[in-house]
């Protein structure tokens, strides 16, 4: 489900489980440890959903399985945006479809997030479901979106790609065609930073951000 392979001087990440990118902890973790290999050359890395949908957020029958498998995964997705926010290099996520909530995550914790035009959405929708949020996808969300976004946390507004733009999901919205040619661009600016002023000024950056989520609970499953 998840591959590496190297892309002109950069690393590209690829989610592809065949159906919808639910992520479960074993997923989670493989994000994770893929992340860690790329870590080495700080060469810059793109995560790539499916074409149709980046991800449909937590696999919820890890939910439905026990709080113990529930409470992993939350935690996974918590080492993963951390993982995101820690990474020397520059992190892009490329979404050329829905991206449900801890697809969505993952597009806040990115360096540039790249959505494409189509019948998408992207967005929180726990208040529709019946669920609530744990704390750490709340305090990346403040950090990130913008008032609109922000207010629409606990509303379940959806976006679509352009809105999802302005409401501070998506750092850049293309057409379908243009998103390898996007990709290039983007991978071809970053590779142009200096690697080490590029991690100083990150790791300044996201500091308090970070401290902030590794400080925060998990929800209590018991």
């Amino acid at each position: 489900m998840i591959t590496l392979t190297q892309l002109d001087g950069a690393h590209l990440i690829t989610m592809d489980d065949g159906k919808v990118n639910a992520l479960n902890k074993e997923k989670l973790d493989a994000l994770v440890a893929a992340l860690a290999e790329c870590a080495g050359d700080q060469a810059p890395v793109a995560i790539r959903g499916r074409s149709g949908i980046f991800s449909a957020g937590f696999d919820l029958k890890g939910f439905a399985a026990g709080p113990e498998t529930a409470t992993a995964q939350l935690q996974a997705g918590k080492d993963a945006i951390l993982a995101i926010l820690r990474h020397p290099a520059p992190v892009i996520t490329l979404c050329e479809g829905h991206a449900y909530p801890m697809g969505a995550f993952l597009m806040l914790a990115a360096d540039k997030a790249i959505g494409t035009r189509g019948d998408f959405v992207t967005g929180m929708n726990e208040s529709a479901i019946g669920m609530a949020l744990p704390i750490y996808p709340m305090i990346l969300g403040a950090a990130r979106l913008g008032p609109h976004g922000r207010k629409a946390v606990a509303t379940s507004e959806m976006f679509a790609p352009d809105a999802a733009r302005e409401a501070g999901y998506f750092d850049r919205v293309v057409e379908p065609n243009e998103v390898d040619s996007a990709l290039t661009e983007e991978l071809a600016h970053m590779k142009g930073l200096n690697a080490g002023a590029f991690n100083a000024n990150k790791a300044a950056m996201n500091r308090q951000l970070i401290d902030d989520i590794e400080a925060s609970p998990l929800p209590d499953f018991g």
